[in-house]
């Protein structure tokens, strides 16, 4: 009888150390964010975030992140936000300039380096304005509260490369030194390859 209760507490101490080993990761604090994004990765299973927003053909999108105490959350969804707008700054501004570097060598000697110059600042003062206006298409949402007390706010956000492609079209053809042979369809050809460029793909 003594034999039987050891096997029996020897197989279920073997049964808890198995079920140890091979459970599921936690993923990030607070539980996970979503299903594994794939096996094979060297740091175990891969999460995707609540709100994970890519570049279409339409659209520039990116998703904005921001930790925190569970006290601050309308600040948090601010921060979050503020962080998706500069990652689609980043890749507009990155885009536009490569646009008029571009146009301005498909025009050749009609358009000086200081009109290149004045039209690329003011491409940034509209995508500044148009990603400034811009709100969430995705979230806020929230992750559940760490030991510590923080969550983590996620934002997703897009801004439709058309409407950009409008406002620079429209700014580059009513500037006096750079709508000196101005082709607009030349201009949207190299605004749409430049977008190509910056556009994370899947």
């Amino acid at each position: 009888m003594k034999k039987s209760y050891l096997r029996v507490a020897v197989m279920a101490a073997f049964a808890g150390v198995m079920m140890t080993s091979c459970g599921g990761s936690k993923g990030m604090a607070g539980g996970n964010y979503g299903k594994p994004a794939g096996g094979g990765s060297p740091f175990g299973d891969v999460f995707e975030a609540p709100c994970t927003m890519m570049d279409t053909d339409d659209y520039f999108a990116a998703t904005g992140i921001a930790s925190g105490s569970k006290n601050r959350m309308d600040v948090l969804q601010t921060a979050a936000l503020t962080n998706a707008q500069n990652l689609v700054r980043q890749k507009l501004q990155h885009a536009y300039k490569g646009a008029i570097d571009d146009y301005s060598k498909y025009i050749g000697n009609n358009a000086g380096s200081d009109a290149v110059a004045k039209v690329e600042r003011g491409g940034t003062q509209i995508i500044d304005a148009l990603i400034n206006n811009t709100r969430a298409a995705c979230g806020p949402k929230f992750s559940a509260v760490d030991e510590r007390g923080d969550v983590t706010c996620f934002v997703g956000i897009q801004i439709s490369t058309k409407q950009i492609t409008e406002k620079m079209v429209d700014h580059v053809s009513h500037d006096e030194e750079m709508k000196i042979r101005f082709d607009e369809d030349e201009f949207r050809k190299r605004m749409d390859a430049n977008f190509e460029k910056f556009k994370e793909k899947k």
